[in-house]
């Protein structure tokens, strides 16, 4: 029994690993698809926070952005562009790094605590997601540029995109739980 035991433990680690190694690769692919802005980018990045954030617990979410941030410090290329290191790290894009973040994890422990399930209570979550997203990076960005400059270049070009994308994505979300009910 207790070797059972240790085979099952093994394998229940080994899927927790697999778990953060993925959203580490999500993170990763979708920073590499970006409509190039100045000073903030449009990437996919967003998508995968929504995404993470309605799919893994907390834990799980935290671990997977602190290990993709981790990796950028040390300077891997993880980011957007390619990018990576502390200099690229704690340029303009700071504040919507330390959002996805928090965003990911309030959203996780939300759907959590509360078991929602629903198209609404996903999107709602996106949207309080997105929220935290885009207030954290515009505080940051204001630091740097001024807060009317902020709002112009790390809000307003943001909203409509974030609106389309979580539309889409809590969509295939509610498609693929309906066949997965049978």
């Amino acid at each position: 029994m207790q070797i059972l035991s240790a085979i099952k433990s093994k394998s229940s680690i080994w899927n927790e690993i697999m778990i953060v190694f993925g959203g580490v690769v999500l993170l990763f692919a979708a920073s590499q698809i970006e409509i190039p802005l100045e000073p903030v980018p449009i990437t996919l990045q967003t998508v995968a926070v929504m995404l993470i954030g309605l799919t893994y617990t907390p834990r799980r979410a935290l671990e997977s952005f602190l290990m993709w941030l981790g990796l950028a410090a040390a300077g891997l290329p993880v980011l957007a562009s390619f990018k990576g290191g502390l200099s690229y790290l704690t340029g303009p894009t700071f504040g919507y790094l330390v959002g996805f973040v928090i965003s990911a994890y309030v959203m996780a422990t939300l759907k959590q605590k509360l078991s929602l399930r629903s198209w609404i209570s996903d999107t709602v979550l996106c949207l309080v997601g997105t929220g935290i997203v885009l207030s954290l990076g515009v505080a940051w960005l204001s630091y740097l540029i001024g807060f009317e400059k902020a709002l112009m270049c790390g809000v307003l070009p943001f909203i409509l995109p974030g609106l389309v994308k979580a539309g889409l994505l809590c969509t295939a979300l509610q498609i693929l739980r309906h066949y997965q009910r049978g």
